[in-house]
Order: structure tokens, then C-alpha cells, then sequence
């Protein structure tokens, strides 16, 4: 499928009732004694929570977070799992564009697509496999009990303190690239250092992924921050001085055309473009959302690792010509990576 073709993708599922988007309700929100921020034992701010769906269909939502940062306001859109009904999602978000030392969060908005395919029948095995350490880290096991295979998975929990306050949220430090149907795989998780000797329990264990994904690299000294969303994984994001280019691995295992998003904040506003995948140039679309980022979108072929490098920061020149369906396209890709998403989860073993 090609990039083109997710805005009729998209229509067509909106047509048939498979998603259907909704701002935040009653039913589907974060409390506020589950979300907090805190600058981790690095420094970074970091935001958790826990969005809880009492829908009657599963849902995947968006969180809007707004922090005040000295004198200027940071506000920061992140897709997050499919939450299947009467569950919740723990999320644990590195903020890295936060410099100052007070920053204070505000109240978070959350709005979501509903669908009617729920995640994937993978559980956590509650027996005595599953405990926390001494020096507050946890493991255990999760099984497949679907009768498909299902791939990119992460197991997340809320992590609360001997006063049942809550303190972080916990995720997988293993890449689940794939689980097999009865398949038995460990995982374990680790708290921020500073929470360690406080940990009573963790709770609400969820499975599900990282459809948002921020990231912070070294550009001419200096922190660059960007996102990037995608239906396989990337990995070894760098930026390369030598070319003025991002360079990442993109790693695509299923037998469909996938793709990924790179979302890049603007800097010089004239901002033109060029992509190398394995040292040969390739189709890409490049267009600005109404938040003034830059979009950089390509296809993924089947079953590929592509080796890309991104070129085209800092220079001067003339803005990209951009019709509507460009514009369209890029605005609308965060609910398709997320729709896209769920028929990865759904995917029959080949």
C-alpha cells in the first residue's frame, strides 16, 4: 500500500464503523492522583499516568500534555496502545524539550478513535514467576493465548508506593519483536532509581506497544529533539555532522508495506528535504502540520531493514509546493498509524 492510499485506507475504515474518532468523555480519562511529573534520575522530565477506558468498545488514545517550562509553554501529542474496554494504559513519556528546573504540569486533554478490534489476547501469568526484586525491579512472563502471532510487544504496569501513592510507571526493557501462539516469553522492568527503595506493588500490568515515539540526538553540539511514528521499529537514530543528516536503522518484518513519520520541529522555515534509504535516493512526502512541524513520511517494502539518512536541516531555500492532499495526508497520519497499527496486532501468522 502506498502512502497515497492511507487517506482512502483511512475514509473507507471511517465508512464501515471500524474507527471512529472522539474527543475525551466521561468515560475515558486520567485521574488526577494518576499523573504526575518528575525529573528523573538524569534529569529529564518525565511525564506518567494512566488513561482509563469504561467505553464499551476498545480505544486508542491521544494524550495532549502542557507543561509551563519558565516562559514558555511546551505542548507535546502522543498516540498511545489500543486499551480494550473496562482496562487501562500506564504511559511513561520522556519530555526532553524541558530545560528548566520548575517546570510545572497542567491538566492533560485526552481524545481517542474507537475500534472494534481489541488488542490481541496476550496476558500476564499471575503466579510466583511474577515478583518484584529487592532492589525494586519486577519480572515475569507473558503468553500468547490468541491463536495468531503477534509482534512489537511491551508490557507496562503503574508502580505505587507503601502508601498506595503512585510513584511511576514501569515498561519492558526487552524488544518483543514477536510472539508466537502459546508461546511463554520473560520481561522485566525497571523503576527510576529514585523511586527504587519506596515501591510497595506494581499494578494494572497491560500489554501493548510504542506507536509515538520521542527522540534526542547531539546536533552541532547541542540536544535535537524530535518524534517519529511508524508500523515496524527504529533504531540507531543519529545525527551524522559529516552530512548534516539524520541517520537511523528501520526495521519492517511484516510481509505488507508499512511506513513511518518522521516529525522534525522547524528551524529555519525553508527547510527542503532528501532522503537516502541503503545509499539510494526514495520517495518520500514531505509537508508542515498546523503545529509548524515538518513531516517526512515514506513506505516501508516488506520484510526490509533500511538503512535512511535524512539531509536537508538548516539550509536556506524555497518551502516545498503542497497541495491539499499532502497537507491532508500528514495532518491525519497519527490516527492512521494508530489504526494501521491494530491490524499489525491482528496479523495471521504467514
Amino acid at each position: 500500500m502506498q502512502l497515497f492510499a492511507i487517506v482512502s485506507v483511512f475514509t473507507v475504515l471511517i465508512g464501515l464503523g471500524f474507527v471512529a474518532t472522539h474527543t475525551a468523555s466521561a468515560n475515558v480519562w486520567i485521574p488526577d492522583n494518576e499523573f504526575k511529573g518528575f525529573y528523573d534520575i538524569n534529569g529529564t522530565y518525565t511525564v506518567i499516568g494512566a488513561v482509563k477506558n469504561t467505553e464499551a468498545n476498545a480505544i486508542i488514545p491521544t494524550i495532549t500534555i502542557n507543561i509551563k517550562d519558565n516562559d514558555k509553554t511546551i505542548s507535546e501529542k502522543y498516540i498511545l496502545s489500543t486499551v480494550n474496554s473496562q482496562k487501562d494504559i500506564p504511559f511513561n513519556i520522556k519530555i526532553f524539550q524541558v530545560e528548566g528546573k520548575n517546570a510545572t504540569l497542567e491538566k492533560p486533554q485526552v481524545s481517542f478513535v474507537t475500534t472494534d478490534h481489541n488488542f490481541k489476547d496476550i496476558e500476564i501469568i499471575y503466579d510466583k514467576t511474577l515478583r518484584k526484586h529487592f532492589d525494586g525491579h519486577e519480572t515475569g512472563f507473558i503468553v500468547n493465548n490468541d491463536t495468531s502471532t503477534a509482534y512489537g510487544v511491551r508490557v507496562y504496569a503503574a508502580i505505587y508506593g507503601k502508601d498506595g501513592k503512585f510513584l511511576d510507571v514501569g515498561k519492558s526493557v526487552e524488544t518483543i519483536d514477536k510472539i508466537d501462539p502459546g508461546q511463554k516469553i520473560a520481561f522485566s522492568m525497571y523503576p527510576d532509581p529514585q523511586h527504587a527503595s519506596m515501591i510497595s506493588y506494581y499494578s494494572c500490568f497491560v500489554v501493548g506497544d510504542d506507536p509515538t515515539m520521542p527522540v534526542s540526538v547531539l546536533k552541532d553540539g547541542k540536544p535535537y529533539n524530535f518524534t517519529y511514528l511508524t508500523s515496524g521499529s527504529v533504531t540507531d537514530t543519529k545525527f551524522d555532522d559529516s552530512t548534516h543528516s539524520i541517520t537511523a536503522t528501520v526495521r519492517y518484518p511484516f510481509p505488507d508495506t508499512g511506513f513511518v513519520n518522521f516529525m522534525f520541529p522547524e528551524e529555519t522555515g525553508g527547510e527542503k528535504f532528501s532522503v537516502l534509504s541503503n545509499g539510494k535516493p526514495v520517495k518520500f512526502v514531505q509537508s508542515k502540520d498546523p503545529d509548524g512541524y515538518w513531516h517526512v513520511a515514506l513506505s516501508l517494502p516488506p520484510r526490509s531493514t533500511s538503512y535512511l539518512a535524512i539531509s536537508g536541516f538548516d539550509k536556506s531555500g524555497s518551502l516545498l509546493p503542497t497541495d491539499d492532499s499532502r497537507n491532508y495526508l500528514l495532518v491525519i497520519i497519527p490516527i492512521v498509524a494508530a489504526a494501521i497499527s491494530i491490524t499489525i496486532w491482528k496479523k495471521k501468522k504467514d
